[in-house]
């Protein structure tokens, strides 16, 4: 919780530095002029790409072996976003935890689920990004692609060629904390190569396509409510959304705070000022990540609260992977 606090603190200092450099007053200006009445409408999109990366969860975890009802799934996933403010969102290891705690099953296990996310999300926002690069031309969204995918390449290259990672293993394997868990690290790379097969990107990464999609259009509709004129062009929403989040990530700066607003809003610029930019970016990210961070928050402390009065689910065994 205080991470999150001070990765708040953070994030207002990253958007004051923002508001200042457009303008203070344009952006103020832009800002108040928003209709409220949209702010369902960002978070309906908000909470689409959370259903639809959700089914990418549920699906990989069926993949690991690992059956658990689909309420309690959804929830520990939601519970998850309460450390999206972490470097590479690997704080959702969290997630393993809770599945570890609630139903028995070793993190070794699932914690390939969430490495498997991540890939596969950024290999969506490339695929995403690409597809707005023939739209729209960019040298920084370009600088952005290429850096993700050289990321994208490394880590595929780590998980599934048995040599890297056996050569790794070995190199952690000579401290006596590693050398302790060399058969879950081997566990760890086959169920990654079982994530990452050809079954499983042909679901999971054009479920992260619609996902990520969804969650870009928030940029056009945030345009719409401060009344920009002419409209934000889709192929411009989903550019300056897919590159700014690979830049964050590619960083590993905690939820990609700075990077990913400085990226979102010199793409925008190709299509508005720089303090409708700079108000459309603050806009989305709130009702993007931070709407992520407050949700899996309540979902976390319901879930602590369910475990406290003894409400814990019963213990559940694996399934085979069908």
């Amino acid at each position: 919780m205080r991470k999150t606090l001070w990765s708040l603190v953070f994030a207002m200092a990253v958007y004051t530095a923002i508001v200042f450099l457009a303008d203070v007053k344009a952006v103020g200006d832009a800002l108040s002029s928003m209709d409220l009445l949209m702010i369902p409408l960002f978070l309906s999109l908000s909470l689409a790409n959370y259903v639809l990366r959700f089914l990418k969860w549920h699906y990989f975890l069926g993949r690991v072996g690992v059956s658990i009802p689909l309420r309690e799934s959804f929830m520990v996933f939601l519970a998850g976003f309460s450390m999206t403010v972490s470097p590479g969102k690997l704080g959702e290891l969290l997630k393993c935890y809770l599945i570890r705690d609630r139903r028995g099953i070793p993190v070794s296990r699932t914690s390939p689920v969430v490495v498997a996310e991540r890939i596969t999300d950024l290999l969506s926002m490339i695929l995403i990004a690409m597809t707005g690069l023939l739209m729209v031309r960019h040298r920084g969204a370009l600088v952005a692609v290429a850096a993700g995918s050289l990321l994208v390449f490394a880590a595929m290259v780590l998980l599934l060629w048995d040599r890297a990672f056996h050569a790794l293993t070995g190199l952690l394997c000579r401290i006596r904390r590693f050398r302790e868990r060399r058969d879950s690290m081997v566990d760890f790379q086959g169920h990654c190569r079982r994530l990452l097969d050809p079954r499983s990107l042909a679901v999971s990464v054009p479920l992260g396509m619609l996902s990520w999609s969804a969650e870009a259009m928030v940029l056009c509709l945030v345009s719409m409510s401060l009344g920009i004129d002419p409209a934000l062009p889709a192929g411009v929403a989903l550019l300056a959304h897919s590159a700014g989040t690979i830049a964050g990530a590619v960083s590993l700066i905690p939820g990609g705070l700075g990077l990913t607003e400085i990226t979102i809003g010199a793409i925008l610029t190709v299509s508005m000022s720089g303090a409708d930019a700079a108000a459309t970016t603050i806009i989305m990210r709130f009702a993007t990540l931070w709407f992520a961070v407050v949700l899996g928050l309540l979902v976390l402390g319901h879930l602590g609260r369910n475990r406290c009065a003894g409400q814990s689910a019963p213990s559940a065994g694996l399934s085979a992977d069908s």
